[in-house]
């Protein structure tokens, strides 16, 4: 059996004088109860979720002025959805939610459900959960607990053990019993009305009760025993600086790091693409965003269901079952596809920074002993399975008849096999890489990691083999290596850097590190700042609310032959109504060349939402020059049953084609971007009237059948004015007439043989009006009959060689009767008599 130096014996700290008016310090192996001493626990309990309250009710505040100086809204958590008179008060937005943010935190399910009655379908019920555990919330309520439990222990000692865990019971008690009563006394409640009652949404439950109590109790006890053991003269290992520090301490060094780094960087993205929404609802969102990005650094991916069915009790959309990368065609966008990269360097900084952990704390040990390869990557194995339940997003509802439904955003279940394979990673760096690196790190790093995040059991008088003064190794271990537990053993010898050796290696990790940096920063930057296949949608979207078409073909061309696009200028759609008035990016999904972008488009108070496709054109390293692919346009369909040469659009001509208008009448149908147009005739049209239609023209993706503006052609004032203009000079005209039958006049007389000095007097005027006929021409058609005499001589004797003339009068009824045309401007009245 091979020889150990001697292990030097751990250094006491000095118990601190007894302070008047505190108990005494505690005794070792004392187990008696002090009862009078449990307040403190119920105090700590109350402090702690004071503080997460506090917390929450700031991230809640943040975040809803955020939203409110992005949608310019007062009340940004209704969005004018229910009436103000039944809005719920401003305490429920703050203090509510807040209370609701502090259970769901501790694996709370939010839930409510709608009843009502719906006609022809009877009396319904709705019911709606869901869960997401907001990091950040949960981080505090832990540092709280910890804190409020190690000043508690320090100003109050516990007597023994027994009644410290005692008291970190009464403070978990208490802590579950205030994050769970004040959730569901501060529940959110919304008026009826409508014949519909919703419940009060809270989340409150069991889950909550049970994960608060063990939270509370368990860092209370963690956190207690910790203070007790180094006030106590007691030489055991407790748990935090036993055999669970070494897995433990590499574990928070890991996620520590990668937080650092990932969670100002992730913020900043977010807040120069986001805008105020997202940068101040990061207190609130980047704690999830950072676990998102360590699962998707360590190679992990992420279960995306989405599920949707019994829709109206027939129809069943399409659902989505996937997991995603951040690296590959399945990445929600170029962005996040950059953030995935830079997490992935990230995560390797880290391997190597907590490799260099596990040596300062542990120090090296055989290879050949199994039992050293365990810990750490069960601790990164269990890190996975924490990850499971913290970073999943779960939301369902369910209305028998109706609709139901369930949307999961979580952690691949296989993601504890990869951090295991992390954990492995990192011994391995620990063996191999951390040795040539550690004479390179100041003493005074290694410690601060040697005692940080929780002091290994023994560190005083335990010496790593690191560089000593004069450029030696002081090889002075101070006991036996054992598995998990702090303790250097001796490095080999031959893994020793000269003077000139380190040198070379800190200059390749500066090189190496600069690089990086440079790399990771470039990453962010170039992602953060290159337009991504959402903006082109965004541009499009904003030249609809300007009514700029002009700008919009530039965005989209439409492919649509230059004759149709009478509709899509600026002057129609500038002075279109009900134009789109706002719009709102839903998601982007990006697939190699080619990308989807969903988005929201608000029109007179109603949603759509459409769905654009795109194309890279010619991308280059600062601008993948997205290109939005042609999509149909809804049309603008006008019908008219007379021939028209023009109609007038939001007062803009739009010529009728060849094949628009014929003989029975016109249609036209043009294609239009969203909004309300006016349909009538130009001003330069004399002779025809209408009565003005409008057509409304929607957004949304879905070709809906369009809106037909009807017009109903008549004879304008003008026209008809014209037209009794002429009628009477051509009854002047028939009155001068010597024929007894007039040509192209409404009445004609009668006489055997021949007759002279035929005169025609009118007495008595025809009502008249115009129509048109089947054909679209105008006509004239008699109501009242007019009256005419006719006085003549006829030859009596039927003998042209000696005829005898008689002075005859008839009288003649008669109708106006004719056609009226309108010929390059001008009106024709055209009489017959019949």
């Amino acid at each position: 059996m091979s020889q150990q130096p001697p292990v030097s014996t751990p250094a006491v700290p000095d118990l601190p004088a007894h302070q008047p008016g505190t108990p005494p310090g505690p005794q070792t192996g004392n187990s008696f109860f002090d009862f009078r001493l449990l307040w403190t626990g119920a105090a700590a309990a109350v402090a702690s979720y004071v503080a997460v309250y506090t917390f929450s009710l700031a991230t809640v505040v943040l975040s809803l002025a955020g939203i409110a100086a992005s949608q310019g809204n007062q009340i940004p958590a209704l969005g004018g959805a229910i009436a103000a008179e039944q809005a719920p008060d401003g305490w429920s937005q703050l203090g509510q939610l807040a209370a609701q943010l502090v259970a769901m935190a501790h694996l709370g399910s939010a839930g409510t459900a709608v009843s009502g009655v719906v006609p022809f379908l009877g009396s319904v019920r709705g019911e709606g959960h869901i869960y997401a555990v907001p990091l950040s919330v949960l981080l505090v309520s832990a540092v709280g607990i910890c804190l409020a439990s190690r000043l508690a222990e320090l100003r109050f000692p516990s007597a023994g053990r027994p009644q410290l865990l005692l008291q970190s019971a009464v403070s978990g008690a208490v802590f579950a019993l205030l994050v769970n009563g004040v959730a569901a006394a501060a529940a959110v409640r919304f008026p009826g009305g409508g014949g519909f009652s919703v419940d009060p949404i809270s989340a409150a439950g069991g889950w909550s009760v049970v994960v608060a109590f063990l939270l509370a109790a368990g860092l209370s006890a963690l956190s207690r025993n910790a203070t007790y053991s180094r006030r106590a003269a007691y030489g055991g290992a407790s748990l935090l600086r036993g055999r669970l520090n070494l897995p433990l301490a590499v574990i928070a060094v890991h996620a520590a790091v990668f937080s650092v780094i990932a969670v100002p960087a992730a913020w900043i993205t977010a807040a120069v693409s986001g805008g105020w929404a997202a940068l101040l609802s990061g207190p609130l969102l980047m704690g999830n965003a950072a676990g998102y990005g360590l699962v998707a650094g360590h190679l992990g991916g992420l279960h995306v269901l989405s599920e949707t069915t019994q829709i109206f009790a027939a129809q069943q959309n399409p659902n989505e079952d996937q997991t995603i990368y951040g690296f590959g065609a399945d990445a929600a966008g170029t962005d996040l596809a950059g953030a995935a990269w830079a997490a992935l360097a990230l995560a390797l900084v880290c391997t190597v920074i907590s490799g260099l952990c596990v040596l300062l704390r542990r120090g090296q040990v055989p290879n050949g002993d199994f039992r050293s390869w365990v810990p750490v990557p069960a601790g990164f194995f269990f890190l996975g399975l924490l990850l499971l339940p913290l970073l999943t997003v779960r939301a369902d509802f369910d209305a028998p008849g109706l609709a139901a439904g369930q949307y999961v955003l979580a952690p691949a279940w296989w993601s504890p096999a990869v951090f295991l394979g992390w954990g492995l990673l990192v011994e391995v760096s620990a063996r191999f890489l951390a040795p040539y690196v550690v004479p390179v790190v100041p003493a005074r790093l290694q410690r601060l990691v040697r005692v940080l995040p929780a002091r290994p059991q023994g560190y005083p008088g335990t010496v790593y083999p690191g560089p000593a003064a004069g450029g030696g190794v002081a090889n002075q271990p101070t006991g036996e290596s054992q598995p998990g537990v702090a303790g250097p053993a001796t490095a080999p010898a031959g893994r020793q850097l000269t003077a000139k050796g380190r040198k070379r290696l800190l200059v390749t990790a500066v090189v190496v590190g600069v690089v990086m940096v440079l790399a990771v920063g470039s990453v962010v930057t170039v992602n953060a700042v290159k337009p991504g296949p959402d903006q082109p949608v965004k541009d499009y979207a904003q030249a609809l609310v300007d009514g700029d078409a002009r700008k919009a073909l530039e965005i989209l061309d439409p492919d649509v032959p230059n004759e149709e696009r009478s509709l899509l200028t600026n002057e129609v759609l500038g002075a279109a109504a009900n134009r789109i008035d706002g719009f709102s990016i839903i998601s982007t999904k990006v697939s190699g060349e080619s990308a989807q972008v969903r988005a929201e488009l608000r029109q007179g108070g109603r949603k759509y939402e459409q769905t654009f496709a795109l194309v890279k054109n010619r991308p280059e390293l600062l601008d993948d020059h997205w290109k939005l692919e042609a999509f149909p346009l809804q049309h603008v369909i006008i019908s008219a049953d007379a021939p028209l040469a023009a109609v007038s659009v939001n007062g803009i001509t739009v010529t009728a084609g060849q094949n628009e208008a014929t003989a029975f009448g016109t249609n036209i149908s043009l294609p239009a971007f969203p909004g309300s147009y006016s349909v009538g005739l130009p001003d330069s049209e004399k002779y025809l009237s209408v009565e003005d239609q409008q057509v409304m023209v929607s957004a949304g993706a879905l070709l809906q059948a369009p809106e037909m503006a009807r017009l109903t052609v008549k004879a304008s004032d003008a026209l008809v004015a014209e037209t009794s203009r002429q009628v009477a000079a051509a009854l002047d005209a028939c009155e001068k007439s010597t024929d007894i039958e007039p040509e192209g006049c409404p009445f004609s007389g009668f006489a055997f043989d021949d007759v002279r000095n035929v005169k025609w007097s009118v007495t008595a005027d025809a009502d008249y009006g115009l129509t048109r006929s089947f054909d679209g021409t105008w006509r004239l058609s008699g109501g009242k009959a007019g009256g005419a005499t006719v006085s003549y001589e006829r030859n009596a004797s039927f003998s042209k060689a000696n005829p005898e003339w008689e002075k005859e009068t008839d009288k003649v009824q008669f109708y106006v009767r004719g056609n009226v045309s309108v010929e390059s401007g001008k009106v024709l009245v055209t009489l017959s008599r019949f």
